[in-house]
């Protein structure tokens, strides 16, 4: 009895240090597509230069607790869906994942939770990928947070081999409230810097 516990401590250390191992990997690889974004977004209008300073900071977040150890699950239930491997989290860590979310979007400007002041679930917890229940304001974003959210996006869609304006089109007043100026500015650059660089 004893060597099967062994035996399962030492793998699920091996498990997790693989988990580790990712996270550090994949976590540092969107950090420089995003700040290989935001440097074409500045390029395209000066008034972001202020995003490449800002993006040296990008995701840190996710270093550090509480985020941490939740985003090593997140982001290794990510790699197993993508690799079409059946894979779930441990029970006692999925509030944890949630918890984590949460706290990274409401820390980082580049989110529309951020500006959000209501007391109301802001992710899904069922699918962080689907809207939440409400739609959560972003009305309270600058323009230069909505560009570095772009680069965000445009960061994510490189990795995964998607394209932003379908995201877009799939969140915009729908998963996040935004004005019609905000709305305005996000497919113009999806149009002038994703169209044109992708």
């Amino acid at each position: 009895m004893k060597v099967y516990k062994l035996a399962k401590k030492e793998e699920q250390e091996d498990d997790l240090e693989k988990m580790k191992e990712w996270f550090e990997k994949r976590t540092r690889m969107h950090i420089g597509l995003v700040q290989k974004y935001i440097k074409k977004i500045a390029d395209y209008d000066d008034r972001f230069e202020e995003l490449i300073e800002r993006n040296k900071l990008h995701d840190q977040s996710k270093f550090e607790d509480p985020e941490n150890e939740p985003y090593l699950y997140i982001s290794w239930q990510y790699k197993c869906k993508d690799d079409g491997v059946d894979w779930e989290p441990p029970e006692n860590i999925k509030e944890k994942m949630s918890k984590a979310t949460e706290h990274h979007v409401k820390n980082n400007p580049h989110h529309p939770e951020f500006y959000s002041e209501e007391e109301v679930a802001l992710i899904n917890r069922e699918d962080r990928d689907k809207p939440p229940e409400k739609m959560v304001d972003g009305t309270k974003m600058k323009d230069v947070d909505i560009a570095d959210m772009c680069g965000d996006w445009f960061g994510m869609s490189e990795e995964r081999g998607t394209n932003p304006k379908e995201w877009a089109d799939n969140n915009v007043n729908i998963r996040w409230k935004f004005t019609d100026s905000q709305k305005d500015l996000i497919y113009e650059l999806i149009d002038k810097v994703w169209e044109n660089n992708a």
